[in-house]
């Protein structure tokens, strides 16, 4: 990639020269594409038959362009883009995969640009980092960002921070950034679902089951929980339980669909988990739009439960 003469920008796939041989004027006859005004490089392929899949890689390769064209404002990442970059999955109103969202600190003037939303405030410099050359602060911050959230959703992304793989967050450090912020727009609606936010889940689908649970006034599950099954030999770890009534609640995002050797795993997992005594409850997208129905398929399995173990 190289762009108009600013100071160097580099990255393992994408370099910026500024010595002036690539230009408005020549870019396409030498093979290039415009990514920003200024900026040329390569946009990585669309595939046809999953856009989605194509987003991201298209969004990092603006972002990167974008950073290259803006190195002397000392830009950050902002919102929606501070998640997108980082692979943490958004409620789908949050997302916004066409533009640059960046902060610059007060006193800066704004990046004027197609694709590109500024954001002018001060921010603590001390919470800077860089992710894969990205610049980011604390992502509680970034959580902060997230204008006209609900708590579900908060919660939603929160948990996203602290996935069971890979967490880029802990439960211990999201608490110690709250009292940090003290004062910060929007810190009340961080303390008020910060009740909710459980690490160890693997989805936000998940979370979305859970917190229909809890709005619906049935108690909170244990999350990823740990599950001894006899007749099999192994532990397996249910995304939702309630131990003292036996009864699991596994989201079914259907990525194995058609994958018989996974739908067999999935199958002996159930029959498993089932001769072990549990009520294992399948939700699915659908379900989840329906709410109602979920929660009475959970309400029913935990008061049959208690029945059974009346005198």
């Amino acid at each position: 990639m190289t762009t108009s003469p600013s100071p160097s920008f580099t990255n393992d796939d994408i370099t910026s020269s500024y010595e002036g041989t690539v230009t408005s004027s020549n870019y396409r006859r030498l093979g290039y594409d415009r990514l920003t005004h200024g900026v040329y490089g390569h946009w990585p392929p669309v595939d046809p038959g999953n856009e989605a899949e194509s987003r991201r890689p298209r969004l990092l390769t603006h972002v990167r362009a974008v950073l290259a064209a803006h190195l002397s404002t000392r830009a950050v990442l902002y919102g929606p883009t501070a998640f997108h970059v980082l692979d943490v999955a958004l409620p789908e109103r949050l997302q916004d995969w066409t533009h640059c969202h960046l902060l610059v600190t007060s006193g800066v003037n704004r990046p004027h640009r197609q694709g590109v939303i500024a954001h002018r405030r001060a921010y603590d410099l001390s919470t800077l980092r860089t992710v894969d050359r990205f610049p980011l602060l604390h992502l509680v911050d970034h959580l902060l960002q997230l204008l006209g959230a609900t708590d579900d959703e908060l919660v939603e992304v929160s948990d996203g921070l602290m996935r069971r793989q890979h967490p880029l967050l802990t439960q211990s450090d999201f608490t110690q950034r709250l009292l940090q912020l003290e004062g910060a727009t929007g810190i009340k609606a961080l303390r008020r679902i910060q009740r909710w936010v459980k690490p160890g889940t693997d989805s936000l689908y998940e979370t979305r089951t859970r917190m229909i649970l809890i709005r619906s006034g049935l108690p909170c599950p244990e999350v990823n929980f740990a599950v001894w099954c006899p007749s099999a030999g192994r532990t397996y770890h249910v995304d939702m339980a309630y131990p003292s009534a036996k009864v699991a609640v596994e989201y079914d995002g259907a990525v194995h669909v058609g994958d018989r050797r996974h739908m067999e795993i999935d199958a002996f997992r159930r029959r498993d988990l089932q001769e072990a005594g549990w009520i294992v409850i399948t939700v699915t997208s659908a379900q989840l739009r329906r709410p109602d129905t979920l929660v009475r398929s959970v309400e029913t399995a935990l008061i049959l439960r208690h029945a059974s173990r009346l005198p």
